[in-house]
């Protein structure tokens, strides 16, 4: 069992403990959190319940990357399975209207590569299915972190223009020859790749159609 945190300035301007991962024992489940026991202290930590159910029984070991909301008033705790998954639920937190229950909605609809590579292709139609998200919060959810995304991704060199990348080429030439256009092909295809870098082109084309043609799986 083990707490990892570090250390920041509260809103006082004072200095805090901040945890970012727990392991611990699971005590308790519920839809959208799970109660963690650590060294004997138990933390109650919101989840998607796409994520809680990827976790075993009651009692079973596992580790979380956490995201901690300070308030005033109170410490909420946020955990995820993967650290990529918490960077997209601090994204979502940064959006006007988005608090820490939106968020975890949001992610429990959706699966993480589903939102960044949405908010990456400008789909909001895939966030207005979400119950309590409207046309205007899918908007400004794109809106808001489409610049971020797209940073985020050529920051880690995953976008493969089409001078310098056959498999890039040959991607969005077998999308576009489905029908699809030339601006979401190519997008869709850098995605693709970003995350399957050691995959072959014939692995790589179901991928990218089936996130085409139906996103929100």
């Amino acid at each position: 069992m083990s707490l990892n945190a570090k250390s920041i300035k509260n809103y006082e301007g004072i200095t805090t403990t901040m945890i970012v991962k727990l392991k611990g024992f699971i005590e308790n489940l519920d839809d959208d959190f799970i109660d963690l026991d650590v060294q004997g202290i138990v933390y109650r930590i919101l989840m998607s319940n796409k994520d809680i159910k990827e976790l075993g029984s009651i009692g079973s070991q596992i580790t979380l990357f956490i995201y901690e909301i300070i308030k005033e008033d109170a410490r909420i705790f946020a955990g995820f399975l993967q650290n990529e998954a918490r960077e997209t639920f601090s994204d979502l937190l940064t959006v006007q209207g988005v608090g820490g229950k939106m968020a975890i909605n949001i992610m429990s609809n959706l699966d993480n590569e589903t939102i960044v590579q949405s908010i990456y292709n400008e789909n909001n139609q895939i966030f207005k299915k979400i119950s309590g998200v409207g046309n205007k919060l899918a908007l400004r959810i794109i809106n808001e972190l489409k610049d971020k995304i797209k940073k985020k991704i050529l920051n880690k060199k995953v976008i493969f223009s089409k001078e310098n990348n056959t498999i890039f080429n040959d991607l969005v030439s077998c999308l576009v020859n489905l029908g699809f256009s030339q601006k979401v092909c190519e997008s869709t295809a850098s995605y693709v790749i970003s995350k399957n870098q050691s995959k072959k082109l014939e692995e790589l084309i179901p991928i990218a159609v089936k996130g085409l043609s139906n996103p929100s799986q």
